[in-house]
C-alpha cells in the first residue's frame, strides 16, 4: 500500500499533507514519538521485533514514502509544493531504510545534507 509516514508533522501542515495524500489515494500514518527507535520494517508489519533503540527522539520533520512509483513521486512532490507544505528531510522506502529507525534515518539525511551542501 503507498502510504506516508510523517514525523513531528503537525497542524496546518499535518493537514495539507494528509489532504494531498487522501486526493492522490494515498494512506497517511501520523508516527508516535515512542515508535521513533522502532525499525522502520516493523512498522511497515514485515518484522515482529518491537524493541526500541536508545536515544531515538528528534524533533525534525520528515516524511517516509513507502511503496511510490517514479510518476507518483514526481506529482506528490510538485503538489507538496503546490499546497507550501514544505518538509525537508524526505527519504523513499529502499532495502537499506527500512531496517533503520527513524531516528537513525533522519541522522543519515542530515549528514547526506550535509555532504551535498559542503561543497557549495
Amino acid at each position: 500500500m503507498t502510504e506516508v509516514f510523517m514525523y513531528n508533522i503537525t497542524g496546518e501542515k499535518a493537514l495539507k499533507i494528509k489532504n494531498l495524500c487522501r486526493k492522490l489515494y494515498i494512506g497517511t500514518r501520523e508516527i508516535d514519538r515512542a515508535d521513533y527507535g522502532v525499525r522502520i520494517e516493523t512498522l511497515l508489519g514485515l518484522s515482529d521485533d518491537r524493541s526500541v533503540q536508545p536515544d531515538a527522539d528528534f524533533d525534525d520533520e520528515m516524511l517516509y514514502l513507502v511503496d511510490f512509483n517514479g510518476p507518483l513521486l514526481n506529482t506528490f512532490l510538485n503538489r507538496l509544493r503546490a499546497v507550501k507544505a514544505p518538509v525537508a528531510l524526505k527519504a523513499m522506502m529502499t532495502e537499506t531504510n527500512v531496517g533503520f529507525t527513524a531516528a537513525e534515518l533522519v541522522r543519515e539525511l542530515k549528514a547526506e545534507h550535509e555532504a551535498l551542501n559542503a561543497d557549495k
